[in-house]
């Protein structure tokens, strides 16, 4: 099915339930709309707006990223496990390794596996010390000056 008035976006809906948007503007404010849901405390409509639109095959990191946080939100671990997988797949961004190991670390904790979450834990504590003192190494080496 096709929903279209001609003015506005399309948008198209699957046998499945699954929305598929055509516009960068409906996607851009589903985001907003999501995140608002989250941010009011109304983890379980972002869920199932989310859901909505987030099919089995998205390749729509920032549409997972906000699932993942949401499904982590309302307790649902073992839900978030398998979309922070498909980030960890599709997001090549270096900057997202960081915060994506503490998202997974959140993920197995509210899943209930409690040593692995440490685990991960402890990983993402080193790769953050790591970038800490790597900041400071080159902030150090850019202040030096020449006697």
């Amino acid at each position: 099915m096709v929903i279209s008035d001609g003015a506005h976006p399309t948008t198209e809906v699957s046998k499945a339930g699954n929305v598929s948007l055509s516009s960068g503007q409906a996607r851009d404010l589903l985001c907003a709309l999501s995140y608002l849901h989250l941010a009011c405390g109304q983890g379980a409509q972002c869920v199932a707006l989310l859901r909505l639109i987030v099919g089995n095959n998205s390749q729509d990191v920032d549409l997972l990223r906000i699932l993942a946080y949401a499904l982590i939100s309302e307790g649902l671990g073992d839900e978030a496990l398998p979309i922070v997988d498909r980030l960890d797949t599709l997001d090549d961004d270096p900057s997202s390794r960081i915060p994506l190991t503490l998202l997974r670390s959140h993920a197995l904790r509210r899943a209930g596996r409690m040593d692995e979450a440490r685990a991960v834990f402890q990983n993402y504590v080193s790769l953050r010390a790591g970038t800490v003192l790597n900041d400071q190494g080159s902030e150090g080496h850019h202040d030096q000056r020449p006697a």
